[in-house]
C-alpha cells in the first residue's frame, strides 16, 4: 500500500514538473489535453452510438476536438460504413486547428450529414466542425457560437488579409461552399476569449444550414393538419394543445398565470349548451418596455370531424398556429423591446369565443396592449397576394408595413377593413381581432381571400403554398420587429 502511495506521488510529481517546465508539451499531446480538459471539468470529443442503438446510420458526438479527433474519426468511419448522419450534441471548440479542419475534410469526404439536436450546443472550431457536413441542419433551440481567433499576442484581425494564417480558413470554407464573408463575419462577431451566438437571419445570410430554416414552420403545419389530430375540432383538439404547450415550455416562454393552459366557457350558437375550450398563452418579456404589451395571435381549432370525414384545416389554422410558435422561438432568442404575448385561441370556428374569452378575463391590462396582431389562414394564394386588415382605421401601422413591403416578394394588399367600400367583405369582427377591436385596442389582421378549399375536407396540407407561406413569415416577423423597435404615434 505504501509503495503504492510512492509510485502515485512520483507521477504526480512528474506531471507537476511537466506541466510547469514543459507545458507546451502537456498541451500539444493527446494525453496532456485530456487531462487538462478533465481538470477544467471538459473532455476531449468521444463518438459513440447511443445505448439500444439498432441502427448504425448515426454517431453521436460530445467534447472539446483535440489532437487524437483525426485519428478517432477516421477509426470511426472505416468500422461503421453505413454511418450518414453525425449528431454533435455538445462540441465547445477545438484544441487544435489544424487536426479539426482535417477531420472535418474526412467528415465531407465520406458525404456525412450533420445535425445539431435539441438543446445541442456547438461553437468555436466545433461550429467549423458543423459546416463540413454535406446536409446540415439544427433544431429551433440549437445554439451555433463563432468568434475571432488568436496567435500569441496578435488577434487574427492584426495579420494582413492576405497573410497565409487566413489563407487556410479561406480555403476550407471556400471547399464547403460556406460564403467567405462567413470568415470574416466570424473575426468580428467576437473576440478570441468570448462567444457570439448566431441569430437566425446570420444562419441565414452565410449558409449554416442546407436546410431551409423555415422547415419546422412547415413541420409543424404539417403535424397539425394531419388525421393524427383530427381536425382540431373545439373539445377534441387536446393533441394540438398538448404541442402548443409543450413548444412553448421548451423554447422557455414564460406563463402570465400558473399554466399555459386557459380554459374557458362559453354557450355553443347551435346547440345553446355550455361548452368547454382551452387557449394556451405563453408570455415573453421586453428589454425596454415590459409592462407595456404585443399581442399575437391565432386560432388553432378548425372544424374537426362532420359525417366522418376529418376537416384538417391546413391553412385554416394550422398556418397561423404554426406562424405562432415560430414567432415564439424567433423572439425567444431575440428579445423584444415590447413583451410579448402568444396567444393560440380556440373555438374561433364557433364564434371567437376563445378571443373573447381572453379580453373578458385578461391576465394583463387591456390598457397596456398597445397592438394585437393577428393570423388567419396565410398559407396559400394563386395571385401571391396577402392582405393587411386595419390599417384603415388605424392608419399610424400602415407606415411600417409599407417598408418592410417594399422588400417583400408578396403583393401586399390593404382593405376589408372599410365599412363603407362595399365592393369588400367586412373582417373586422370575422376572425379573433374582433373582440380586441370591440374594445378599441389597435389590431392588424394578416391574412388571404378565400380559396376554393376555404371550409372544405380538401383544405390540406399539400395543396398549401410552402413559398407564399413562408413569405407571409418573412413579412409579418419583419413588420413585428419594426414596430417594437420603434412603435408608431
Amino acid at each position: 500500500m505504501k509503495k503504492t502511495s510512492i509510485i502515485l506521488g512520483i507521477i504526480f510529481i512528474i506531471i507537476l514538473s511537466i506541466i510547469f517546465f514543459f507545458p507546451e508539451v502537456l498541451y500539444n499531446s493527446a494525453f496532456g489535453q485530456n487531462v487538462l480538459l478533465k481538470m477544467e471539468g471538459d473532455q476531449v470529443a468521444k463518438f459513440y452510438f447511443k445505448e439500444n442503438q439498432v441502427e448504425k446510420d448515426t454517431i453521436y458526438m460530445k467534447g472539446v476536438i483535440y489532437s487524437n479527433t483525426l485519428e478517432d474519426i477516421s477509426k470511426v468511419f472505416k468500422a461503421n460504413p453505413t454511418i450518414t448522419t453525425l449528431v454533435m450534441e455538445e462540441v465547445p471548440g477545438s484544441l487544435d486547428d489544424e487536426v479539426n479542419l482535417a477531420a472535418s475534410q474526412e467528415i465531407r469526404k465520406h458525404n456525412i450529414n450533420t445535425y445539431i439536436p435539441e438543446n445541442g450546443m456547438v461553437a468555436s472550431g466545433g461550429t467549423d466542425m458543423f459546416l463540413a457536413g454535406k446536409n446540415r441542419a439544427a433544431h429551433s433551440t440549437a445554439k451555433l457560437g463563432v468568434h475571432s481567433w488568436s496567435g500569441g499576442d496578435q488577434a487574427a484581425l492584426d495579420f494582413p488579409k492576405d497573410h497565409k494564417e487566413h489563407k487556410k480558413y479561406l480555403a476550407y470554407y471556400k471547399e464547403m461552399d460556406i460564403p467567405l464573408d462567413f470568415y470574416w463575419y466570424t473575426l468580428e462577431a467576437a473576440p478570441a476569449d468570448n462567444i457570439h451566438w448566431m441569430t437566425i437571419e446570420e444562419i441565414e445570410k452565410y449558409k449554416v444550414l442546407t436546410t431551409n430554416s423555415f422547415s419546422e414552420l412547415l413541420d409543424i403545419q404539417k403535424r397539425l393538419a394531419s388525421n393524427a389530430f383530427k381536425g382540431r375540432g373545439t373539445g377534441d383538439n387536446k393533441e394540438a394543445q398538448d404541442l402548443i404547450k409543450n413548444y412553448f415550455n421548451k423554447i422557455g416562454l414564460e406563463k402570465l398565470n400558473d399554466s399555459y393552459i386557459t380554459p374557458f366557457t362559453f354557450e355553443d350558437e347551435n346547440t345553446k349548451k355550455e361548452r368547454e375550450g382551452v387557449n394556451i398563452i405563453g408570455h415573453l418579456r421586453g428589454r425596454t418596455f415590459p409592462n407595456k404589451y404585443i399581442v399575437i395571435g391565432a386560432h388553432y381549432d378548425h372544424l374537426g370531424i362532420i359525417n366522418d370525414t376529418i376537416y384538417n384545416g391546413a391553412d385554416d389554422n394550422a398556418s397561423g398556429t404554426s406562424a405562432l410558435l415560430y414567432l415564439a422561438n424567433y423572439f425567444t432568442k431575440n428579445q423584444p423591446e415590447h413583451s410579448i404575448v402568444f396567444a393560440a385561441f380556440d373555438a374561433e370556428e364557433l364564434g371567437l369565443h376563445g378571443s373573447k374569452s381572453f379580453v373578458k378575463e385578461p391576465y394583463i391590462p387591456l390598457k397596456d396592449i398597445k397592438l394585437y396582431i393577428n393570423f388567419d389562414m396565410i398559407s396559400r394564394n394563386l395571385n401571391n397576394e396577402i392582405y393587411v386588415v386595419g390599417t384603415y382605421p388605424y392608419p399610424q401601422f400602415k407606415t411600417a408595413i409599407a417598408t418592410v413591403a417594399e422588400k417583400s416578394s408578396l403583393v401586399v394588399s390593404y382593405g376589408h377593413d372599410n365599412p363603407n367600400d362595399k365592393t369588400k367583405d367586412y373582417w373586422m369582427y370575422s376572425s379573433d381581432n374582433g373582440p380586441f377591436f370591440e374594445r378599441g385596442i389597435p389590431n392588424i389582421t394578416f391574412s388571404e381571400e378565400d380559396h376554393p378549399d376555404y371550409h372544405k375536407a380538401t383544405d390540406d396540407f399539400e395543396v398549401t403554398n410552402p413559398e407564399f407561406y413562408i413569405n407571409s413569415v418573412k413579412l409579418i416577423k419583419a413588420f413585428i420587429k419594426t414596430i417594437d423597435q420603434k412603435f408608431p404615434n
